[in-house]
């Protein structure tokens, strides 16, 4: 191997972590929301293909917990024949697109889950400040979940199951 060819060699194993680290690309699915999950998972049918889109930096109520129900009601209303604009930002271990959904009328349904008090801003996963704003308004004015004197954030109870 003349030196060239070891220089690029060495270079590709050097640049290899750097590349594996990228975040994802960001890409944008427009469709309509064919079935509802629960308040934070849908699944869209963009043309023939359908996608299973988890709505990124929220978490809602799991099925049995308080609010799961009315949760789930209210992410089928705000997608509810709706031309939908997803915008896609990673992929997790499920194979769900993480997503930050958009009505036709400009409408975040991530930030309005949690503005409803429907959903908790998922720290774990974002530092969203109009996120982290939108809980602690809804938590102020006791709206939705915020209304329950206790209540359990969907990571704590799925630690109990």
């Amino acid at each position: 191997m003349n030196n060239y060819m070891l220089r690029l060699v060495l270079l590709s194993f050097m640049l290899l972590p750097l590349l594996a680290s990228a975040p994802p690309p960001v890409y944008k699915l427009k469709g309509k929301a064919v079935r509802i999950i629960d308040g934070d998972t849908f699944d869209l049918l963009v043309g023939t293909t359908t996608h299973r889109i988890r709505l990124a930096g929220i978490d809602a109520p799991e099925k049995k917990q308080d609010f799961s129900n009315a949760s789930k009601h209210l992410l089928g209303q705000l997608c509810n024949g709706q031309q939908l604009t997803v915008v896609v930002t990673d992929t997790d271990r499920n194979k769900r697109k993480i997503a930050d959904i958009y009505t036709q009328q400009k409408l975040w349904i991530n930030k309005e889950m949690i503005v409803r008090g429907m959903a908790w801003h998922f720290l774990k996963y974002s530092s969203n400040k109009e996120l982290a704003n939108a809980e602690l308004l809804a938590r102020k004015q006791k709206i939705g979940l915020w209304s329950l004197a206790n209540p359990v954030a969907p990571w704590d109870w799925r630690k109990k199951i």
